[in-house]
């Protein structure tokens, strides 16, 4: 496949590319999610069906969990990179190219969790409020103000969610930059297109989670009807979505990071391409 023409990209082009580039590649990141989710998937189910399980164990699962959808979400941009840029990588050979940035992706994985959460806290602190304050009989309008204050605050971490958006590919796609540096440039990146940012990522999370309900409800349905338990048909709903729906996102934050930088840098894709040639 010949590399893309160089220029920026409508919203309607990117979530297009996005779709075709998960049509022609659903093997490869199909297997990608597989050969990193099955395992936490199993220990889940396993440790479910134990009964109550240890806290350590399950502290222990969580860590391999985060560990494995961290290499898996890296794996899945140099993929689609590859595949976007008409260099293709196999899913051995992607997983192989994010091992080794794997102790970075964990760091910005987390740094990017606790920023969400600081700018969570006064939509957190706001909605307790006005909680509490409903058992005042005299709140009132209050309350009202007070919610929906809380439900506006939910701009600061959209806002921190959109500023970070491409931290991922950034780390895989280039060279020698630390969690620090890779959240940095995403920032620098995102200026200037956040509300675009954050609009992409919305409409491709409302196409992702309307299946999601759809399997969900189906496995809800279906365990009531086999009587298995109802938690290991969640953890098995949940893989599913995993393995068919989570690529999807990345395709669009990977297609973002090139757009981003042809607008900002006029990056020159062919360098790109090039670059993620084995050595």
């Amino acid at each position: 496949m010949a590399a893309p023409m160089l220029r920026p990209l409508s919203a309607g082009e990117l979530l297009d590319m996005s779709f075709g580039l998960f049509r022609r590649m659903f093997g490869t990141l199909v297997l990608i999610q597989l050969m990193c989710m099955t395992l936490p998937f199993i220990l889940n189910v396993y440790f479910t069906g134990a009964g109550e399980p240890n806290p350590l164990v399950v502290l222990l699962v969580t860590l391999v969990g985060l560990i494995l959808s961290a290499l898996a979400s890296a794996a899945t941009a140099v993929a689609i990179s590859g595949g976007y840029l008409g260099a293709p990588v196999n899913a051995s050979e992607a997983l192989q190219r994010a091992v080794p940035r794997l102790g970075v992706l964990l760091v910005v994985s987390l740094s990017i969790g606790l920023l969400v959460v600081l700018a969570s806290l006064p939509f957190i602190f706001l909605m307790a409020g006005s909680v509490i304050g409903m058992t005042r009989p005299d709140a009132g309008g209050f309350v009202v103000f007070q919610v929906l204050i809380g439900i506006a605050s939910l701009a600061l971490p959209l806002f921190v969610v959109s500023g970070v958006a491409v931290a991922t590919p950034i780390v895989v796609l280039e060279d020698g930059r630390n969690a620090t540096a890779a959240i940095g440039r995403s920032w620098f990146l995102t200026k200037g297109y956040r509300l675009r940012v954050t609009g992409l990522l919305f409409v491709c999370l409302i196409l992702i989670l309307i299946p999601y309900a759809g399997l969900l409800t189906g496995g809800a349905a279906l365990a009531s009807n086999t009587g298995t338990p109802l938690t290991i048909w969640i953890a098995a709903v949940a893989l599913a979505a995993r393995l068919l729906l989570t690529p999807l996102l990345y395709c669009l934050i990977t297609l973002l990071y090139y757009d981003l930088r042809v607008r900002k840098e006029g990056f020159d894709l062919e360098m790109l391409a090039a670059s993620l040639q084995p050595a």
